[in-house]
């Protein structure tokens, strides 16, 4: 964790602990609907030709120091955001600003949202909407930008929360530690008296963490999972895959890696992966076959398409080499495949201890005549070199990118996106994105998945479960660990016994 401000943060792992300080505004549950009993609005009201939203507040939510949760705050976070701009990680995803046209305040417990056009609801709702968090007015709008950047991992900063746990003290590079918000107007309330975050930075160090109980829960790294059976003291849960993905990314303005800008290439690396020998080494078996950005589990959004691709596979090395003779690569002398004298070949960072699934990549890779080369990098340090807008000199990224309730990926994809960090540019999937916001139905969101799987901005790959181990007196885990990975901990409880 790097920050907890939601306004300038966008790290999985810093929203995973401001989740938990800031309750939604909507909060949306597992099968993608709207749960009114745990959001701050109660109801949302469509208005004609769907351009108009008009949202009410419940009047029970509070903050910890007893202040009322009102369309002021709501109002606080809309001007911030449109002050940010760019600067803000979630700028031009769900709607900001291109798709507003006003926001007014209609009372403490009511506002009204009109857009530019008429915005396909579910969208609009699950990706728009929800951006209007609200953040406590009262207590951040004396702050400039520069300051509130200053007291980024300030505990004082965040003294006043309306969301189960509140920031008691965070030590960079060791752990943040929760405790409970008294006031937490929720029927949610945790059954635990602190949350500790430890940052444990290699598999023997989490593995030997949780077999000494110097944590009592955590993952288990895949690669340890035939050693679980040391860890007397736990249970695992299997959970998960994330909703994300995971993929091999690449920066499209690195002139040394232009091969990447063909998609002919980018197909035939798809081909090459054997995903169900990654699903079996990494996994144990434990994880599914992913070619897109849309999930599969569960399968709520995927086309029609995308649900035969999944099921039949797209392991086809003898394709992959058909593919990258046509785009013009040979094999040289030493199997890797040339053109133009330059050599087709890459340089993949990887966050620490995770060399496993790089290695088979690297592998299946190589079977085909394309040359991975391995650096293991801290992730900060690899985060910072991905988002600079002037590197051109990282090549690629082993990472995975999480989703939200509609998930179109966001700016991350898109010519200039606030969220591009890989430079990747196509009009036609721009267009097609835009058309998701405006169409109602899935039609738009099929069309876009299969577009985008036979583009292959990034190469998509599988979707491993979670092993979580949880020391035996803990409970509640399945509960707090959502089937996407979500992590919830105020429905973990402890017994005496374990």
């Amino acid at each position: 964790m790097n920050g907890f401000n939601p306004l300038l943060t966008s790290s999985a792992y810093d929203s995973e602990a401001e989740s938990l300080m800031y309750q939604p505004l909507l909060w949306v549950n597992r099968d993608f609907k709207i749960n009114f009993k745990l959001s701050i609005a109660k109801k949302i009201v469509v208005g004609q030709k769907d351009r108009s939203y008009t949202v009410y507040l419940s009047r029970h939510w509070k903050w910890s120091d007893g202040i009322p949760v009102t369309t002021a705050d709501v109002a606080y976070t809309y001007h911030m955001l449109m002050k940010l701009g760019p600067l803000w990680p979630g700028w031009d995803s769900g709607g900001f600003p291109g798709d507003i046209q006003s926001f007014k305040v209609l009372g403490p417990y009511a506002f009204h949202v009109v857009t530019t056009r008429s915005v396909n609801p579910t969208w609009f709702e699950l990706s728009g909407l929800s951006d209007f968090y609200p953040y406590p007015a009262h207590s951040w709008q004396h702050y400039t930008v520069k300051q509130m950047n200053d007291n980024m991992t300030n505990p004082q900063f965040y003294s006043v929360v309306d969301g189960p746990f509140r920031l008691e003290s965070f030590h960079a590079g060791r752990y943040a530690s929760m405790v409970p918000n008294p006031a937490y107007s929720g029927p949610d309330k945790p059954h635990i008296s602190r949350l500790i975050f430890r940052f444990l930075n290699s598999n023997a160090s989490v593995f030997f963490a949780l077999k000494s109980g110097t944590i009592q829960l955590g993952n288990l790294p895949p690669p340890l999972y035939p050693a679980r059976k040391q860890l007397t003291d736990d249970r695992l849960t299997i959970s998960g895959p994330n909703w994300g993905f995971n993929y091999l990314g690449f920066n499209f303005s690195n002139p040394k890696i232009a091969f990447v800008k063909s998609v002919l290439v980018r197909q035939a690396m798809m081909h090459a992966i054997n995903q169900n020998l990654m699903i079996k080494v990494m996994g144990f078996g434990h994880g599914a076959r992913a070619y897109g950005l849309v999930p599969g589990n569960p399968p709520v959004y995927l086309s029609p398409e995308a649900k035969t691709l999944l099921k039949q596979g797209a392991y086809d090395p003898a394709l992959a080499d058909k593919l990258l003779n046509e785009a013009g690569w040979h094999r040289g002398s030493d199997g890797i495949r040339v053109k133009d004298g330059h050599k087709m070949m890459f340089t993949l960072y990887i966050p620490p201890s995770m060399i496993r699934g790089p290695t088979l990549l690297a592998t299946m890779f190589a079977k085909v005549g394309i040359l991975v080369r391995m650096r293991e990098m801290p992730f900060n340090e690899l985060y910072e070199k991905m988002i600079d807008p002037h590197s051109k000199n990282w090549q690629a990224v082993y990472l995975a990118w999480s989703q939200t309730a509609y998930p179109t990926g966001g700016s991350i994809f898109k010519c200039g996106g606030v969220q591009n960090s890989y430079h990747y540019c196509n009009k036609k999937m721009d267009v097609m994105m835009d058309k998701i916001r405006i169409t109602p139905g899935l039609d738009a969101l099929y069309k876009f998945q299969n577009y985008f799987t036979k583009q292959q901005p990034v190469i998509v790959l599988p979707n491993m479960q979670l092993f979580v181990m949880a020391a035996k007196n803990i409970h509640g885990v399945s509960h707090a660990i959502t089937p996407g990975g979500g992590f919830y901990p105020q429905f973990l409880w402890v017994s005496h016994d374990k």
